[in-house]
Parts: C-alpha cells; sequence; structure tokens
C-alpha cells in the first residue's frame, strides 16, 4: 500500500516551510505530508531500499550526509534530526539560528501517531496530520479482536534480536493476535533471543525483518539452524520487509493486518 496526501496548504504569508531532514524516519514522514517544493534534502538512507518505506520517491530528492556545511548551503526554515543525530552538527545548526526539530523515537504505536502530528505541523500542514492519524486510529479500532489462544510468536531477526512490549515492534505483535515469547524471556524492550532459548520457549511463529535479505550470513539464517528441526520445531516463518519496520509510520498498521492474516492462517482460519 502506498501512502500519499493530495493537497497543498500554504502558510498564512503563502510562503511554505522549506525542510531538511537529516533522520531516516524523519525524511518518510516528510515525504509524506511535504509539498514537494518544501523539500531541500534528505538523509542519505532516504534512498536505500532496505531501510526507506518511500525510497523510490525519496530518490527526486538531493541528499545529505549530516554535515552543518551541507544543510547551511541550503537555506532550510526547518531542520528535522533524530534523538540520535550528531549533536555537534545539531548546536552549529542552531548556533547560526536555524530552527531545530528533533523526531523522537517511536516506541509505541501511539509514538508514531504523535509524530505523524508532530511532523505535520512543523511542515506546515497539521491538517494532514490530523485526517491521516484519524484514519489510522480507525483502521485500529476495527481490526478483528484475536481469537483464544493466542499462538507464540517471536520476533527474530538477525543474531537472534528481538523486541518486548515495550517497543513499535511488540505492540504490533500484540494488536495481531500473537503472545510474544519476548515476554516470557524477560525482555521488555530489546534483547536477544539465543537459540536455546528459541528451543525451550517453542514459539508457533518467528517474525522475521532481515535489513538484508538473501546475503545467507549465519547472523540471518538462525531461524533455519539444524538444531530447530532436532528439536522437534518448525515454526512458521513470517517475513516483514525491514523498510516496515525500520522506522513507524502508516505502514505499521500494514504490519499488523498482515500479521493478523498469518495468524489465522497458522490458527487454521481463526
Amino acid at each position: 500500500m502506498v501512502y500519499g496526501l493530495t493537497g497543498r496548504v500554504a502558510l498564512a504569508d503563502n510562503v511554505q516551510v522549506k525542510v531538511a531532514s537529516i533522520n531516516l524516519c524523519a525524511d518518510q514522514l516528510v515525504l509524506l505530508l511535504s509539498d514537494d517544493e518544501q523539500i531541500r534534502s534528505l538523509s542519505m538512507l532516504s534512498h536505500e531500499q532496505a531501510g526507506s518505506y518511500f525510497f523510490e520517491r525519496a530518490r527526486a530528492y538531493p541528499v545529505n550526509e549530516g554535515h552543518a556545511e551541507q544543510i547551511l548551503n541550503l537555506q532550510p526554515d526547518i531542520v528535522i534530526v533524530g534523538q540520535y543525530s550528531n549533536h555537534h552538527t545539531v548546536a552549529m545548526l542552531r548556533e547560526v539560528g536555524l530552527q531545530i526539530k528533533t523526531l523522537p523515537i517511536a516506541n509505541s504505536i501511539e509514538t508514531v501517531f504523535e509524530n505523524i502530528l508532530s511532523v505535520a505541523g512543523w511542515v506546515g500542514h497539521e491538517d494532514r496530520g490530523v485526517a491521516l492519524v484519524k484514519k489510522l486510529r480507525h483502521r485500529l479500532a476495527n481490526l478483528e479482536a484475536p481469537q483464544e489462544p493466542r499462538p507464540l510468536a517471536a520476533g527474530y531477526d538477525p543474531n537472534g534480536y528481538t523486541s518486548g512490549a515495550l517497543s513499535v515492534r511488540g505492540q504490533v505483535m500484540e494488536y495481531a493476535g500473537f503472545t510474544n515469547v519476548a515476554a516470557l524471556a524477560g525482555i521488555e524492550a530489546y534483547g536477544k533471543l539465543s537459540l536455546e532459548a528459541i528451543i525451550n520457549l517453542k514459539p508457533d511463529a518467528l517474525i522475521e525483518s532481515p535489513y538484508s535479505p538473501g546475503t545467507y550470513s549465519r547472523a540471518q539464517a538462525m531461524n533455519q539452524h539444524p538444531a530447530l528441526l532436532a528439536a522437534g520445531l518448525n515454526p512458521h516463518v513470517i517475513h516483514v520487509p525491514s523498510r516496515m519496520t525500520v522506522c513507524g509510520g502508516p505502514w505499521t498498521i500494514d504490519v499488523i493486518e498482515t500479521l493478523q492474516a498469518e495468524r489465522i492462517k497458522l490458527m487454521g482460519g481463526y
């Protein structure tokens, strides 16, 4: 599903905000909510298919490497940064008087909605953000209620990386009707599940989202480890593209719906 909003809304003085982003997740929301002519630059990661949901659209815009000099030459009205953007760059941009907006890391679906509203307001299109969040909340509220029992599932990325309840991906699993194995392993936010933990906890499904699929590294082949089969496990493997899990956005609701459909298939249609 491709997201876009039509219509152009200028500021009161008919001058639109010029925006630059040095953060991948900010890139996505800028592309989603801004008019084309507002975008001065996006982060270089915005062009990467693995992590950028709008990578094709992003390739129409110049990129930056997060250097202050690059941003200054563009003369944007605002610069959107991430919580962990280079603090020297951010300080320098502030010193010369540029308006800096910091996009929080989305650690919940509610934060995803809040970030959409924030960026929409920053780029002068608050109405677009409000309308989009309203639609997303409606979709979330109208998800089919999961049936019991809830199958066990583990987010299982390269090296056993996983997400607990205090994360977007953990909440996505909950909405989709899975019981997250991470909670049983004592992982609240982010952590690792060893192969031994997977064998002991016996998940019905593994949800993977490798950043570089098809490279056949040992790190991302753990869900095919012979030890799983030797232990009598044959979990249902669900693949979600990494560009839909690296950052939160409207596509997060798509992921919930996809996982819900996979759960229904796994449980024999209910």
